[in-house]
């Protein structure tokens, strides 16, 4: 008898170490650049999931430490922890990402941002896209132009959902006129621009942990609130 309830605990054990430990990612605002997260990393304040993003059981996570990440700018290479949870009840991962990181993008958004920025709203040409935005060894031309096309691909989903927001709370915006849902809209990619600039205008007078944001953070709150919104890459 006992060592039929200890061969079906070696089962179970099996059976659950067999089983993939799905990984979901928060994306988390601490209110601050690269350099000030890894400095006070010990005293940042994480907060703990309420309820599991996978089997939505609430109360069940625990902390689980961190994993390493190496992101890039154009000058330095940096080795930061990514702190993690784990849910109790079905196993699965959950990491606070920083505003400041893409998933699956080894840049900083900072970086990410100038290139995009100068792609499609200053309209520059691939060559003065390089130029102005690769430091020496930095991204090359071939990741610059994947980033730009992935920022093109996922743009119109972004923007539908930015345009709803905006509309709901104000529909007076004429801004709102020119890229509504009637109009066909030749460049996503600048629309998309455009629209998380009046976004951030808009959460600046409602949200005060915003207040601080300028022109040059809008693809960092854009980044932040979207996933809030559940909406999945960006860039």
């Amino acid at each position: 008898m006992r060592k039929e309830r200890l061969d079906s605990k070696v089962e179970r054990d099996h059976t659950l170490r067999a089983e993939p430990i799905k990984n979901v990612a928060i994306v988390t605002e601490f209110g601050c650049d690269v350099q000030t997260y890894m400095k006070e990393f010990k005293h940042l304040r994480f907060p703990r999931p309420k309820k599991c993003m996978n089997c939505q059981a609430v109360g069940l996570c625990i902390g689980h430490g961190y994993y390493t990440r190496k992101p890039l700018d154009q000058q330095n290479a940096y080795v930061m922890r990514i702190k993690r949870w784990l849910c109790k009840g079905c196993r699965c991962t959950i990491s606070l990402l920083p505003s400041f990181l893409l998933r699956y993008r080894q840049y900083v958004l900072e970086v990410i941002e100038q290139v995009v920025v100068t792609r499609f709203e200053k309209q520059a040409s691939w060559r003065q896209v390089s130029q102005r935005c690769s430091g020496d060894g930095a991204s090359s031309k071939r990741t610059i132009k994947r980033w730009c096309q992935s920022f093109s691909e996922h743009a119109s989903k972004w923007l539908a959902v930015v345009q709803q927001t905006l509309a709901t709370h104000d529909a007076t915006l004429p801004w709102l006129d020119a890229l509504g849902e009637a109009t066909e809209v030749r460049e996503t990619g600048s629309a998309l621009l455009q629209a998380a600039t009046h976004l951030l205008a808009w959460a600046k007078t409602n949200w005060a942990e915003v207040i601080a944001y300028v022109q040059d953070d809008r693809l960092r709150f854009l980044w932040h609130w979207g996933h809030s919104q559940e909406m999945e890459r960006l860039i």
